[in-house]
């Protein structure tokens, strides 16, 4: 009765539907098997680019079209971290002019602090780090860590570098972006009472605070990526052993003459 309603012949009906599938659906199907199973076992994290990796490392002969093509079919989603960009300042808050106009190059400790936010992931969720560096050493003098990106976040990290970091009054530059927290009230008045002049980076140019960004980049492609997907308390600790042991005192920096900051720092 299909058939006849369809308008072709049994034979051929059966035929079609006995057929078996073709290499390439073959193919396709063991691609698409094996892009779901990494993709739970990385917990939905890795994009298109990472999984094509991942599958031409185990064997697979495929593009990154077809991989995309696959997933997209399966109406898979990375999980992804929103993207740094500029925001309009809210009003009523004053944005300070870039008067570190990127002098990187520091002849003395404690005269140009520079700080910035970054994110990373956790089980429960992100996990925001503030660091503050002097420029003159490439120390990492504070920094902290919490769920939320507020100006306490802010606040802990220069608090921190301030308990044990001598600054001149009038003498000393503090570098950021624009961001909100940067320009609380609360920050401000912490960076003023300590006797800093505040600059900001100017809207948009991420490399106005190059050095601040060079770091996490840094941070994360040689101690935190590794690491996979672990929990706040144990991502906390990574980051303090990084920062106060590795990256200060072990890790030597070309523009320091081969020195760890620590080691620049005493020799001075």
């Amino acid at each position: 009765m299909m058939c006849k309603v369809l308008g072709v012949s049994r034979s051929g009906f059966y035929r079609w539907a006995s057929r078996t599938p073709s290499k390439r659906c073959q193919a396709n199907q063991a691609l698409s098997m094996f892009l779901h199973q990494e993709a739970e076992q990385q917990h939905g994290i890795p994009g298109y680019r990472k999984l094509w990796y991942s599958a031409v490392q185990s064997g697979f002969i495929c593009s990154q079209n077809r991989v995309q093509r696959l997933l997209q079919r399966m109406g898979y989603r990375s999980v992804t971290a929103p993207r740094p960009g500029w925001r309009k300042p809210k009003p009523g808050i004053p944005v300070r002019p870039n008067l570190l106009n990127r002098g990187f190059c520091v002849d003395e400790p404690d005269r140009v602090w520079v700080s910035d936010i970054t994110q990373v992931r956790c089980q429960e969720g992100w996990l925001y780090i503030a660091t503050v560096m002097d420029l003159y050493s490439r120390r990492v003098v504070g920094h902290a860590c919490s769920p939320q990106v507020d100006a306490t976040l802010v606040k802990e990290a220069v608090v921190e570098a301030l308990s044990w970091r001598s600054i001149t009054e009038g003498d000393s530059l503090f570098h950021s972006d624009q961001g909100a927290q940067y320009r609380s009230e609360d920050v401000l008045k912490t960076l003023n009472g300590a006797g800093f002049t505040i600059s900001m980076s100017r809207r948009g140019n991420c490399w106005d605070n190059a050095c601040a960004e060079s770091f996490f980049s840094l941070m994360k492609r040689e101690w935190l990526h590794h690491l996979g997907l672990v929990t706040r308390e144990e991502m906390k600790k990574a980051v303090k052993y990084y920062i106060e042991e590795y990256y200060d005192g072990v890790r030597a920096h070309e523009t320091l003459g081969g020195l760890t900051p620590r080691d620049y720092e005493l020799a001075a």
